[in-house]
């Protein structure tokens, strides 16, 4: 089926990979601070950092309490997807998930780590989590890979919590990626081979982390550099990935996002419809919806690590507040100005071409 023949997009049930953003559940993917013990060089120094302050028990309590009640008044639920940073590494998360744990309209608590964690932390928050995703990063030693590796084993071994790896595609990694597929295909481990946005912020890279506190303000360019890729053209694209990955990379990462085994996104036709992955769709590139009316803010949230809530991954539209702060809940969806949908929690938000297909996405 051609992209064109699409009229609308919604998400899917996976008991393997993620729940489902239902109409009827707020996604909420919640940056929950900049502080990290990885340093990437993929990862913005905007994005990341290891001294920045973390948010307070009080203010992420509050935060939850707030949208918990929203979610009340609209008769929704709520999912929260937590990154960072490093999550885990914030003094008082364990705390934080245990408040949010408390909230009866929770649909789902998922938590993004890169696994380096004491073992010991990960099995007592499995108390609190639904889904927990390890993103092994590639660029750390091959005795640290290999220890992450093997707590990614004993992690997938949990029974309480849906447990999948998103194996970062490091450029010049090849041979170690296809040893690492190996193994979680032996174990049975759900993953994606995540394919890497070339940073698009080298000259930050220059900076030292203090030059970088001296600057903080380049931070709005920094934000406005992420969105202007998504509306790269497809010649712009193609030219990015070559700047970063080999040919031979390039092939093997189309080849690998083929044998995804889950869908998580709906494909609406006129009289029709057809189910794949976000990824597979990235990798096709086919993962445009310009002018579309999309659902983020009424199905989506996005807090950003200094606590603006914007609707989504996507940054699209004024921020619509601030934690501690009054926050302005969407009521209407909005239309999409950006040429690609690039994150895939976004692009599983519902969609529809125009008016006369919002029925294939409605609530009922």
């Amino acid at each position: 089926m051609s992209h064109q023949e699409i009229v609308a997009v919604s998400s899917l049930e996976s008991p393997i990979h993620a729940t489902r953003k239902d109409p009827k559940i707020i996604s909420a993917v919640w940056f929950i601070g900049k502080r990290c013990n990885y340093d990437c060089s993929y990862c913005s120094p905007f994005i990341h950092d290891n001294y920045s302050p973390h948010i307070s028990y009080k203010s992420a309590c509050e935060f939850v309490d707030s949208l918990s009640e929203h979610c009340q008044q609209v008769r929704k639920k709520v999912k929260f997807i937590i990154s960072g940073g490093e999550p885990f590494i914030h003094p008082d998360f364990l705390k934080i998930l245990e408040h949010i744990d408390t909230k009866s309209n929770v649909a789902m608590l998922a938590v993004v780590t890169n696994g380096t964690l004491p073992l010991g932390m990960y099995k007592k928050s499995a108390k609190y989590i639904t889904n927990l995703t390890v993103s092994l990063h590639l660029e750390q030693s091959r005795a640290v890979t290999q220890k992450t590796v093997e707590k990614i084993i004993e992690l997938s071994k949990i029974d309480s919590w849906l447990f999948s790896v998103n194996l970062m595609a490091v450029p010049g990694k090849l041979e170690l990626i296809e040893e690492i597929e190996s193994v979680l295909k032996e174990h049975e481990i759900n993953y994606v081979l995540r394919k890497i946005d070339p940073p698009s912020d080298q000259h930050y890279k220059k900076l030292t982390k203090k030059e970088y506190a001296e600057q903080g303000e380049d931070i709005d360019q920094y934000f406005q550099d992420k969105i202007s890729f998504k509306n790269y053209t497809n010649a712009q694209l193609d030219e990015y990935w070559k700047s970063y990955y080999s040919t031979e990379e390039l092939q093997y990462l189309g080849l690998s996002n083929k044998n995804i085994g889950w869908n998580n996104i709906r494909l609406h036709t006129a009289d029709g419809y057809t189910e794949t992955n976000t990824d597979v769709l990235k990798s096709q590139g086919s993962n445009s919806w310009k002018n579309w009316q999309c659902y983020i803010g009424i199905d989506s949230l996005n807090i950003q690590f200094d606590g603006t809530v914007y609707r989504g991954q996507c940054m699209v539209g004024d921020p619509i507040g601030k934690i501690g702060d009054t926050i302005n809940w969407p009521t209407a969806a909005i239309t999409c100005p950006l040429k690609y949908c690039e994150c895939n929690a976004d692009m599983t938000i519902r969609k529809a071409k125009s008016q006369e297909y919002l029925e294939k996405i409605d609530e009922s």
